[in-house]
């Protein structure tokens, strides 16, 4: 599989993205506001909920496309939305929660940025990819398959700085599984994809324990301990692997 290596502009791109993230931050007040506001329960549900019914919508379009047609904006157009999603919603959420703890909204800003900005690369290298992939095809390519993932995908990674955020551990920790989430999107690796039977197996059982929880049927404790527990090991394993190997 090609690295596609990131260039100095690519650089500029990207804190064009985290400065738009970090206006949000401000425009929402979970940063520059003294004291912190927190994060409120009914909040917190609210914000799953969309999250959720975001992350239905990205297993959904797929087949939808495949089944009725696609315009040909669909590349684009799921960039944009799992920035916004998997990117920016996931990151101002750590900020509101962490921001509760005196002295740690310094830390919880870093890692809420460099989470932002490994989205925003790890989105574009997949596109570039799929881009590269759909050019092969036209020339006729035999071997021409769909790309594979590489480094975690962005709704996985926003996962597990949910589960983060649910979970509430103490904000080092909280800052450090970020940090390495951050890491994991950019990385070059072998990730699993959703297509076969054990993939999507979980992550439809992960969206039924989500609705769940928000529903008030189970605590959102366990959906989140799911995520973590199945999601990040399997992506630091494969990382380790790869370094490892010098792949």
């Amino acid at each position: 599989m090609p690295r596609l290596p990131v260039s100095a502009a690519d650089v500029i791109t990207v804190m064009n993205g985290v400065c738009g993230f970090l206006g949000l931050a401000v425009l929402a007040g979970v940063w520059i506001v003294e004291p912190a506001p927190g994060l409120e329960h009914r909040e917190l549900v609210a914000c799953l909920l969309l999250y959720g019914i975001g992350m239905l919508c990205d297993v959904l379009d797929g087949p939808v496309a495949r089944r009725f047609g696609s315009s040909g904006l669909g590349s684009g157009l799921d960039t944009i939305s799992d920035t916004v999603t998997f990117g920016l919603l996931p990151a101002m959420l750590l900020l509101a929660r962490v921001g509760e703890d005196d002295g740690w909204t310094g830390p919880a800003l870093v890692a809420a940025c460099a989470y932002v900005g490994a989205t925003i690369v790890r989105l574009a290298r997949q596109s570039a990819l799929e881009q590269a992939q759909r050019e092969e095809v036209a020339r006729g390519a035999a071997d021409a398959g769909a790309p594979s993932f590489t480094g975690m995908p962005s709704p996985v990674g926003g996962n597990c700085v949910l589960a983060i955020v649910v979970l509430a551990p103490p904000p080092a920790i909280s800052v450090a599984v970020v940090a390495l989430v951050a890491v994991l999107l950019v990385a070059h690796y072998p990730y699993p994809n959703n297509k076969s039977l054990v993939g999507a197996g979980f992550v439809a059982g992960l969206l039924v324990l989500s609705f769940a929880a928000l529903a008030g049927v189970i605590s959102l404790d366990v959906p989140s301990v799911v995520a973590l527990a199945g999601l990040l090991p399997v992506a630091v394993v494969r990382a380790t692997r790869s370094l490892v190997d010098g792949r």
